[in-house]
């Protein structure tokens, strides 16, 4: 695949986290190279406007709690989020056959908004590709004096070659499962979000994002669920909650689970449950006012033969 030309190339120390805010709803810290480098992907990447995420990168099925996201979660120091940041932004950019990128890591840590982008964040980008790489959802392929080719593997981390979730699913039969898919909005791109997200943080929103019935709708798991379905401690559940909920991407309110009107697969004793709903830019879509239809304008008929006299004022 060709790869797009990621403009907006940065000077050392411009992608890292600034303290001015910029925008009504860019959060702090996103630079702005960060931002043009997320349009001109959401722009260039073959009409692909959000991020499709197989459910096998987020869930068990098997209610194991063995899931990629929740081995890389469970890394140490901070290079978990970046390795599960740059995942969905290779997703995103890697949207047709053959499903890679030669995209160099100065590039990647000026996406991410990672600091001094010419080095430090380089570095942090390459560990990140190792870590994708041990965990089979990549593969490298280095170029002595170049970016290596990175290709997009299964996001369940099987090592399976990739291809659209939605291609795979129509044509896997009795198979179809593993290939259903939740998707990322690419406003959480575009507007600084994800770019700030702790790992907890990100973990909790593809949770719901994975759970929830539609865009917006609410979500609730019970306490025995959340761990066997996620591998996510309650710790790191409560801590990427608060987050989300102060960067005012997600509500959460109780409701008695005997009134309510969700599914009753995941009924367990407890009556009362946290419900979780995404908003902000994690939640639905703004609707997009209509303009109200003006009557079409009646054009002169066409100029023939047969009708050209009646344009030509006849001579009295």
């Amino acid at each position: 695949m060709e790869d797009m030309n990621m403009t907006g190339e940065a000077t050392v120390g411009s992608g890292g986290q600034g303290t001015r805010k910029m925008g009504a709803e860019q959060p702090v810290g996103v630079s702005k190279e960060s931002i043009k480098l997320a349009k001109e992907i959401l722009k260039t990447s073959n009409r692909r406007v959000d991020i499709p995420v197989r459910n096998s990168f987020v869930r068990d099925s098997e209610n194991n709690g063995e899931t990629p996201l929740s081995r890389l979660v469970a890394a140490r120091g901070r290079g978990n989020a970046v390795a599960i940041r740059l995942f969905l932004a290779l997703i995103w950019r890697c949207s047709s056959p053959p499903f890679d990128t030669e995209i160099s890591s100065r590039k990647w840590a000026t996406l991410l908004s990672l600091d001094d982008p010419e080095k430090g964040g380089a570095k942090r980008i390459s560990d990140a590709l190792k870590t994708l790489e041990r965990e089979k959802l990549i593969k490298l392929t280095p170029h002595p004096g170049q970016p290596s080719t990175i290709e997009l593997l299964e996001e369940s981390g099987t090592g399976a070659a990739y291809e659209l979730p939605s291609t795979a699913y129509v044509r896997s039969g009795d198979q179809r499962d593993r290939h259903l898919y939740f998707k990322v909005p690419s406003r959480l791109w575009t507007r600084g979000h994800i770019q700030t997200l702790s790992a907890p943080a990100l973990a909790v929103l593809l949770a719901v994002l994975s759970s929830q019935e539609g865009p917006g709708k609410p979500v609730w798991w019970s306490t025995a669920l959340f761990p066997a379905r996620f591998g996510l401690s309650p710790a790191t559940r409560a801590r990427g909650t608060k987050e989300l909920v102060d960067h005012g991407l997600l509500k959460v309110g109780k409701t008695l689970v005997t009134e309510s009107s969700f599914s009753k697969r995941d009924f367990s004793r407890e009556r009362v449950r946290n419900v979780y709903r995404l908003t902000g830019a994690a939640g639905p879509a703004p609707a997009v006012k209509k303009r109200p239809n003006r009557p079409a304008a009646v054009s002169p008929p066409a100029v023939t033969a047969g009708t050209a006299a009646f344009f030509v004022q006849r001579p009295k």
